[in-house]
């Protein structure tokens, strides 16, 4: 056992939190001076995406093993955000949106069932 309090996680989480919140607005903002700043490259986006997706994976995975309903529906509500945000970027380059959107509509729906359901 450590010597810390498990309660200091909390903390981190939130301290982690916030500095993704702030590389999250430099992307939005200014996606070369986000690239700069996380040392990622425009051309590894593709497979950067692919560990983007298997982390999707752990966490729903693993909330549906061990979290609560409660759990699943925020993760899942998470999900809809990312796909809906997703959309609305494709949106205004004026690129198909119909996957994005569904994926958001999908990930609600489990955030509802997950909230709703009869137990």
């Amino acid at each position: 056992m450590l010597p810390v309090p498990a309660s200091s996680a909390v903390y981190l989480a939130y301290i982690t939190g916030g500095f993704l919140a702030l590389l999250g607005v430099m992307f939005a903002v200014s996606p070369k001076a986000g690239l700069k700043a996380t040392k990622h490259r425009a051309e590894n986006l593709p497979t950067i995406m692919a560990g983007r997706y298997f982390f999707m994976v752990f966490v729903a995975v693993g909330v549906a093993i061990s979290g609560t309903l409660q759990q699943l529906a925020y993760v899942f509500m998470g999900r809809a955000a990312v796909a809906f945000f997703d959309a609305a970027t494709y949106a205004r380059a004026k690129t198909p949106v119909v996957p994005h959107i569904a994926a958001g509509i999908g990930a609600l729906i489990v955030a509802f069932i997950a909230l709703r359901g009869s137990v």
